[in-house]
């Protein structure tokens, strides 16, 4: 398997499907239980793409949702790394500029999703998961 494939999975496949069924889960979950205001999703950005952008007790959210079928090789909390949160930032300050948002305080949160097949997902919500 290549690095591309590694990086863009096509939308058909197997890891695609959960990663789309998470972010569902996770919008869901966040409009229900959090009282968000969804703004936007699968926001494609310079250099990638940023999975859900809400409204939160004043706070532009942006919301990185990290979907496993299970734990067996560490937390989905692990995957976002330095390179990950660069680029989050970097999103960030591209969106609110383009939406003209840059009054608002930008707000970074992480959805860790397990969900085994033929199971209930348990969804793991990290409020301001780290600052930018």
């Amino acid at each position: 398997m290549g690095l591309w494939t590694i990086l863009f999975p096509r939308r058909g496949t197997k890891s695609a499907k959960l990663g789309a069924r998470g972010e569902s889960l996770v919008a869901a979950y966040a409009r229900r239980e959090l009282k968000m205001k969804i703004l936007a999703r699968n926001v494609r950005c310079p250099g990638g793409e940023i999975d859900i952008v809400g409204l939160h007790d004043g706070d532009l959210v942006f919301v990185e949702v990290r979907t496993r079928s299970s734990d067996q090789n560490g937390p989905p909390e692990q995957t976002v790394d330095h390179r990950k949160r660069r680029f989050l930032l970097r999103s960030a300050r591209w969106y609110m500029a383009r939406r003209r948002l840059t009054h608002l305080n930008p707000r970074f949160d992480l959805a860790a999703v397990i969900w085994p097949a033929g199971a209930k997902p348990v969804v793991r919500y990290h409020r301001n998961y780290f600052s930018g």
